[in-house]
């Protein structure tokens, strides 16, 4: 392996690779791997200090939840809930490496944390018969109830990103790194369940599948509960949802590998 080094005006870009999960109401208190979908991304980094780095990302991924997956004897079975939801996530992150602060060099095996400011889009739809239907046009919380004092909630919103990671350097060229980051929303509508329930006869007279999707509890014996009165709780509203991107960031040293710093002209991977 060469001699590996850092110069303070390397530039980075790279692609993530991992997986998404979530935590909400249909996911409240535990992170469940069967949940997790494939994620990936890219990303740019630019390190204003030998220390800390800045990092502009992009990463795609989709977030699920199901009732069913809840224990047996928990009232979240008989809701019968599900969803799924493409997530769209982008920012900027900073990445803070102490041992490098501490040792006052770029080390190959360095932990990190991250944070930043992100965006991002989703989509809840719910599985309901044969097929998906996107739920936030519907309206399940009576959003378009007349007097249901109850707003539609925006697709776009804003997360705080934190995380925690471990880079290593291969050569040069090219890094891996391990990372680990939580995305704290400000919307607890990522899986479409947040409060109560509205006026369900009004809602069916509005429009029928708002009204299927709105409430779709069972009874002891399995079959379809009847109608609760309006105001009933659907949801914890006290809590925002989260969601979750993990896996490996792959890095390759732009600046070294097209020769515009002080790096070999010579580019391989090791």
């Amino acid at each position: 392996m060469t001699n590996l080094s850092i110069n303070a005006q390397d530039l980075e870009a790279g692609f993530f690779l991992g997986a998404s999960n979530y935590q909400g109401d249909l996911q409240p208190t535990h992170f469940l791997f069967g949940e997790s979908k494939v994620a990936y991304g890219g990303f740019i980094k630019y390190p204003v200090l030998e220390y800390l780095s800045l990092r502009a990302s992009i990463t795609k991924g989709t977030i699920s939840g199901e009732d069913l997956n809840s224990s047996v004897n928990s009232g979240r079975r008989n809701r019968n809930f599900n969803f799924r939801s493409d997530i769209l996530d982008f920012g900027l992150q900073a990445e803070f490496h102490p041992l490098t602060l501490i040792y006052q060099e770029k080390r190959i095996i360095s932990p990190y944390l991250m944070g930043g400011i992100n965006g991002f889009t989703f989509n809840p739809e719910a599985f309901y018969i044969d097929r998906y239907y996107a739920l936030a046009p519907l309206g399940t919380e009576g959003q378009y109830l007349e007097g249901s004092g109850v707003s539609p909630y925006s697709r776009f919103q804003i997360a705080v990103p934190a995380g925690v990671g471990v880079e290593i350097k291969i050569s040069d060229y090219n890094s891996i790194a391990l990372e680990f980051g939580i995305r704290k929303t400000f919307t607890d509508y990522l899986d479409d369940v947040s409060g109560n329930y509205p006026d369900l006869s009004q809602l069916a007279e509005l429009d029928p599948l708002a009204a299927s999707l709105s409430f779709r509890r069972l009874d002891n014996n399995g079959e379809p509960a009847a109608f609760p009165a309006p105001g009933a709780k659907r949801g914890n509203p006290e809590a925002n949802d989260l969601y979750y991107f993990f896996g490996v960031n792959f890095a390759f040293n732009i600046t070294n590998i097209l020769n515009l710093g002080n790096g070999p002209s010579n580019y391989s991977v090791f």
